[in-house]
């Protein structure tokens, strides 16, 4: 992903998100990592739940699917479509356990087998 301000002059912030370090926080998801040129500087995107839905629209539109159809190969197109199939049995999933109320239960037994590891916000936080 390119990112241009004309702070920057000619220049573009060229960020790898592939090799992002992603954590889960309170109200946003955290992509971490360093900037591939035109030197190392660290970055933080902070995404919302407003901003992937903002995300997935601009996905769907006539503009963006004719400009990736254009542009991928057919392997491509194929690992897209799978992740999408994955991305919708993930959510399928996740909103099933929250709407069952298995989430507690399932933190609880996560935090039991890590016998004393420490909270995943306490372990994510050390990462960063």
């Amino acid at each position: 992903m390119r990112f241009w301000s004309e702070g920057l002059g000619d220049r573009q912030l060229v960020m790898d998100l592939s090799k992002a370090d992603i954590s889960r926080r309170d109200e946003f998801m955290l992509l971490s990592g360093v900037v591939d040129s035109p030197a190392p500087w660290e970055y933080e995107v902070k995404v919302q739940r407003e901003d992937w839905a903002v995300i997935l629209q601009t996905a769907v539109t006539k503009e963006a699917c004719g400009f990736i159809a254009r542009r991928a190969s057919l392997a491509q197109l194929f690992g897209m479509a799978w992740s999408i199939v994955v991305f919708v049995a993930l959510l399928a999933w996740f909103r099933a356990v929250h709407l069952l109320g298995l989430q507690n239960k399932r933190a609880t037994d996560a935090g039991q087998s890590m016998s004393g590891a420490g909270t995943e916000r306490e372990m994510n936080s050390s990462r960063l």
